[in-house]
Formats: structure tokens, C-alpha cells, sequence
């Protein structure tokens, strides 16, 4: 006869591997620390416009925005050198007026571009799938991607693609608000 003492008994094997989870859950996965920076701060307003739906993916272009890139290098004594990255901290749509409804909303992608290459995009959020349940704000995704390439310039441009599960019943006054952060 063959005595099981082992760890791996049939009462001890559930126990084994809850415990191996739990360290593994707290131990092995740390948040990156992306070190001291500066915050990039953006805020546009567009009009999702009446009557559009859900057939193809709506563009919506910012173009020709100032990034301040220079000023915030000045303002907080560094040079373009010493910045290690630029990323997405927050990303959001939210309805001006409080009455919007964002769950007309099946995916949203958020794009920053030069307008010398509009090809030349870099995704800096996204959201997919999108909640269901009626809401003012849309948050955003941030994209792992570094934008220096185009945040490090004096202008930039900005795609916000939004593919919608109806149509939309009224014009939505809307706030884009993208928080990058330059990190050195």
C-alpha cells in the first residue's frame, strides 16, 4: 500500500495551488515606475453631429494644436535630451452640458499625427469594448506607446475615430481631455 503524504494529496492540492496564486498575484506582477516628469495637459471641444451611426467609423480631426512642448521644457529646467518618454496618463470624452450619452459609443481610438504625415499616427488610447450603460464620460484606455517622436514638436494633430452602436439622436457638444506626461 502507498501512503500519500505529500504536498500534492488530493485535500492539500486545492490549498497548494490557492496559496502558489495569492504569491504569485502579489509578488510577481509590480506597476512600472515611469520616474518624476511633467504633465502634458490638452482640452478641445468638437460636435459629434446628429443623425450618424453605427455603418463606419467616424473621424473626428483636431488639427494644428500646440503642444507648449518648449514652454513646459523651460518651465521645468529641462532639456529635450534629459526626456526619456513621453505616455498617455488619461484619456476621456466627456459631454459638455452633462446630458450626453456615451453608450452609443461601441469603440473609440484616439490618434496623435503631424500634419507634415498624418500616416505617421501613434495611438495614444483606445477603448474596446466600451460600457453599455448610459454615461457622460467616456474614459479612454491610455496606449503603452511613446509619442515623443510627435509630442516633442511645437504642433500636433489629433484623430479621435469613434465606431457607434446606433445612431445618434441629437448633436452631442463634446470634450476631448488627453493627459500625456513627459517623463525624465
Amino acid at each position: 500500500m502507498v501512503k500519500n503524504t505529500g504536498i500534492f494529496t488530493p485535500l492539500r492540492l486545492p490549498v497548494a495551488t490557492s496559496v502558489l496564486a495569492i504569491v504569485l498575484l502579489f509578488c510577481g506582477c509590480k506597476k512600472e515606475d515611469n520616474g518624476p516628469g511633467f504633465d502634458m495637459m490638452f482640452q478641445q471641444e468638437f460636435t459629434i453631429p446628429a443623425g450618424i451611426g453605427g455603418v463606419s467609423t467616424h473621424h473626428f480631426y483636431l488639427k494644428n494644436l500646440s503642444t507648449r512642448y518648449e514652454a513646459l521644457l523651460n518651465q521645468y529646467g529641462k532639456s529635450d535630451a534629459e526626456i526619456a518618454h513621453i505616455i498617455t496618463a488619461r484619456a476621456a470624452i466627456t459631454g459638455i452640458f452633462g446630458d450626453a450619452d456615451f453608450s452609443i459609443v461601441e469603440e473609440a481610438t484616439l490618434r496623435v499625427y503631424q500634419e507634415t504625415d498624418p500616416n505617421g499616427f501613434i495611438e495614444v488610447a483606445y477603448r474596446f469594448p466600451t460600457p453599455i450603460d448610459p454615461n457622460n464620460t467616456l474614459d479612454l484606455i491610455p496606449g503603452l506607446a511613446d509619442s515623443k517622436r510627435i509630442m516633442s514638436d511645437s504642433r500636433f494633430s489629433i484623430d479621435l475615430a469613434l465606431r457607434l452602436r446606433n445612431t445618434t439622436p441629437d448633436e452631442i457638444p463634446t470634450r476631448l481631455s488627453l493627459q500625456l506626461k513627459a517623463v525624465y
